[in-house]
């Protein structure tokens, strides 16, 4: 039989698709660098931000100190703490090649049952993860379709992907960190229920067309990447398998891409520092494009 794991990166590699960018990569993507323009790229997340499943988002002021009567010392400081608790996979983040795997098994064919402990995975965690600098690409899909937002479940094919890099002049190339703009983030604050309910995206082919070309990350202005109800219709997020737990090509979520595409950015040094949380499956991240 044969095996669902490619070991594209050895049989031992624990950082997947990452291997793409070495010290070439960041160096040509620092080259992109002119105008010096950052754009954050993360949304921004509070208790009312779209939320799929039991996830959510709590943040919490710690008065204390702030309150008459319980600053300290003699000059009177005052200070703020705070609390936060819910789930990684809030707001802007990083999927981990762990967050989603084929039965038993995560990446490359780790056994889950082997890595799985009582404070985290014991390996492929997010504390391994290195910051990525690379070079962004953005492709406009929702003005390759001539609309200013993509339809819910809408599907993007391999052939969109295609067009909309001949569209933009830009060659999606190893080591990329993708990025697609279908309008549905204009949904994050103006209708988080529908925002949260489906999604368009890409489907497996279009997977195969990103990881055949060695991307390091895909990114969307959506929750998932791929297309909600997926494709096929009758599996369940067989992108997140397919790029994840075979190729260990890294998705990220909740992508502001609205002022990139406004101002027709199609490539740019992308920076994105995973905060390093051991064991965690996830990380929240704020991307910047610089150009």
């Amino acid at each position: 039989m044969t095996s669902p794991f490619p070991h594209r990166y050895g049989a031992e590699d624990r950082l997947g698709a990452v291997n793409e960018i070495g010290e070439a990569q960041v160096r040509d993507a620092g080259a992109l660098i002119r105008s010096g323009r950052r754009y954050g790229l993360a949304q921004t997340l509070d208790a009312a931000s779209p939320a799929r499943m039991w996830r959510y988002w709590r943040h919490s002021l710690i008065l204390d100190r702030v309150l008459p009567g319980r600053f300290r010392g003699p000059n009177g400081v005052a200070s703020l703490e705070e609390s936060v608790s819910g789930a990684l996979h809030s707001g802007t983040h990083l999927d981990g090649l762990a967050h989603v795997g084929i039965r038993d098994h995560a990446y490359n064919g780790v056994r889950y049952d082997a890595i799985v402990g009582p404070d985290g995975l014991t390996e492929l965690g997010m504390e391994g993860l290195p910051p990525l600098v690379t070079r962004g690409v953005l492709l406009d899909i929702a003005a390759l379709r001539r609309v200013p937002m993509l339809g819910d479940s809408e599907l993007i094919t391999a052939a969109d992907l295609e067009a909309a890099a001949a569209r933009a002049g830009v060659e999606v190339r190893a080591g990329d960190v993708l990025v697609l703009h279908t309008g549905w983030g204009s949904l994050w604050a103006q209708d988080p229920g529908r925002y949260a309910t489906t999604e368009p995206g890409i489907g497996i082919e279009a997977a195969i067309w990103c990881t055949d070309r060695r991307v390091a990350v895909i990114g969307a202005d959506t929750w998932a990447v791929e297309a909600v109800p997926g494709d096929p219709p009758d599996e369940v997020f067989p992108v997140h398998q397919h790029c994840l737990a075979r190729y260990g090509c890294y998705l990220l979520e909740n992508v502001r891409t609205q002022e990139l595409a406004a101002d027709g950015v199609t490539e740019f040094c992308c920076v994105i520092a995973p905060l390093r949380l051991r064991g965690a499956s996830a990380s929240m991240v704020n991307p910047v494009a610089v150009v």
